[in-house]
């Protein structure tokens, strides 16, 4: 029984399901991190975050899914309250991730690279959950003026003419850092565990001082099927020791 438990431990390390895993999903301090077209400073300049990177700064994401949902933790260091700008929405591509350019893709606004096809609606939040919005039909999102920072870069959701899928569970916790962790339905998305599917993943404060976007694949039935039988394991195990 000690050997069922070291190999399911060691899969599930392996899948990134033990809490205290150090490395981001979605990684904007990495070297491959989102930067983003910015016309307010010269786009040979390599910068992650335009402002005090003590109020703007975007660490990253952490993404997974189970057989119904995607969870998605944003991390950052901005808090509205010491800000003239607010929390952006998060927004979802369900077709891939094609950002234009490369790496660390400095001259992609929002009339290149990935078209989203869903959003949550932060603004929207009441009571724990938040609007989830079909965004495929139209460029359903409102992007960054002159008086930004980055402009030309979408951060919230355009709610005129915009149909509501689904509500996601949002849980916004400051201390030092920000955490907002989005629980989203899988249906509501289009998307089912069954078929693995990649998608693009973007979020930023309104002002688009720091972005982070990048991909996650939903994963194969096979992962989620190896998982099942872990827990199986642990189960039985904990039976086995009443």
């Amino acid at each position: 029984m000690k050997s069922l438990n070291k190999v399911l431990m060691g899969t599930m390390l392996s899948m990134g399901i033990v809490s205290g895993a150090a490395a981001y999903t979605i990684d904007d301090n990495g070297a491959d991190q989102f930067i983003g077209a910015n016309q307010n400073v010269a786009l040979a300049d390599n910068l992650d975050v335009y402002g005090n990177a003590g109020i703007y700064d975007v660490f990253g994401m952490d993404v997974s899914s189970d057989i119904n949902n995607l969870y998605v933790s944003v991390y950052t260091n901005f808090n509205p309250s010491l800000s003239s700008f607010d929390y952006g929405d998060l927004f979802i591509s369900t077709d891939g991730w094609n950002p234009f350019g490369s790496a660390p893709y400095k001259e992609d606004g929002f009339g290149d690279g990935e078209t989203w096809e869903y959003a949550v609606d932060v603004s929207s939040r009441s009571n724990g959950l938040a609007d989830v919005v079909d965004i495929s039909l139209s460029n359903g999102f409102d992007v960054t003026s002159g008086l930004s920072s980055r402009i030309f870069q979408e951060v919230t959701v355009d709610r005129s003419g915009q149909d509501k899928v689904g509500d996601a569970g949002l849980g916004i916790v400051t201390n030092g850092l920000t955490t907002l962790s989005f629980q989203i339905a899988l249906a509501d998305l289009g998307l089912n565990a069954l078929s693995p599917q990649e998608i693009g993943l973007r979020w930023a404060m309104t002002c688009a001082n720091d972005i982070t976007e990048g991909s996650y694949t939903v994963p194969e039935p096979g992962t989620l099927a190896l998982l099942g039988l872990g827990l199986i394991g642990l189960s039985l195990r904990k039976r086995a020791k009443s």
